[in-house]
């Protein structure tokens, strides 16, 4: 047993078929078959029903999954036994909220990259309420998701930044505060679900802001496009005021004093990456800190230790 079977298997596993681990592992389908056959072979079970197309992974492939993950990782962390200089290698699966792909992320990516060049990160976008599971099953190693409402069993989140939270309108609408271009065109509804929605309908409430509900939306893109299109207003977080620039749109902060959402790291309370994640942390509170002229995100202040972070 090799860990490059492992590693196959796994990303058959995560990816849902062997196909899609073909074209993560950049193997072609015979070899990654030829891999998990191997293994099965060596352990003498099988670890995913081929009569289902695709595959499903079996109850013995599933006891093994996480086990086999926790061996990758342990193989990762060799290099870091002998690196010099306090260089890290390995490699981080990384869960983020949108706004921070086009804000935080890029530039903390590139100072990973230059102070420790071995160190791999994969990316995947998703949402805040997806995240908690992904984290527990292994399938990430942290994500970048909003506050958590209430703690999460087995999960820490820490702060390192704040996402203003504004009203947009189309660039002629005539309101000069939030709540006159509520009040003006039909409101676009971010999903209700996201957390960050319960924080919008709480500022609302307080405000006894009633509004003209016309549509429900997932994508803060298409809501972009909506409202730039004059089908209504909305409420949305903003990471880059690049963003409304490129969509052409009004904006004015939600509130007085304006209301966020503050956003953080989640990773396991305990798992055999913590050097990366802390490496990762540190990054991206720098980037958050060296937001520049045009940047809509608020930095932080890091806790004097690392266990004043919040667990579930």
């Amino acid at each position: 047993m090799g860990i490059r079977e492992l590693k196959t298997f796994v990303a058959a596993a995560e990816h849902g078929s062997l196909s899609a681990a073909a074209e993560a592992r950049y193997l072609s389908i015979p070899a990654i078959s030829a891999q998990v056959a191997a293994l099965e072979e060596e352990l003498g079970t099988l670890l995913f029903d081929r009569a289902r197309k695709p595959a499903r992974i079996t109850e013995a492939g599933h006891a093994l999954l996480s086990k086999a993950r926790e061996v990758i990782a342990l193989y990762e962390q060799l290099g870091d036994t002998v690196a010099e200089g306090g260089d890290l290698s390995g490699s981080l699966v990384l869960g983020s909220i949108p706004t921070a792909l086009t804000s935080v992320i890029p530039k903390s990516l590139l100072s990973l990259r230059h102070v420790h060049p071995r160190l791999q990160v994969r990316v995947h976008h998703g949402l805040s309420p997806s995240f908690p599971e992904l984290l527990r099953h292994g399938e990430i190693d942290a994500a970048i998701m909003s506050e958590p409402h209430a703690p999460l069993a087995g999960i820490e989140w820490e702060p390192f930044a704040r996402e203003p939270i504004f009203v947009i309108a189309p660039r002629d609408a005539k309101g000069k505060t939030d709540e006159a271009l509520l009040k003006e065109l039909p409101y676009i509804r971010f999903n209700r679900h996201f957390w960050v929605s319960h924080v919008i309908e709480e500022s609302l409430a307080k405000r006894r802001i009633v509004l003209r509900e016309s549509m429900e939306l997932d994508s803060l893109e298409a809501i972009a496009l909506m409202v730039r299109h004059g089908l209504g207003v909305s409420i949305i977080p903003v990471s880059h005021a690049g963003f409304l620039r490129f969509h052409r749109l009004k904006a004015v902060a939600l509130g007085r004093p304006a209301v966020s959402r503050t956003i953080g790291l989640a990773e396991r309370s305990t798992h055999a990456k913590r050097r990366l994640t802390s490496a990762l942390l540190a990054a991206l509170r720098n980037a958050a800190a060296k937001s520049g002229e045009g940047e809509a995100l608020y930095a932080i202040a890091p806790p004097r230790t690392r266990s004043s972070r919040r667990r579930g």
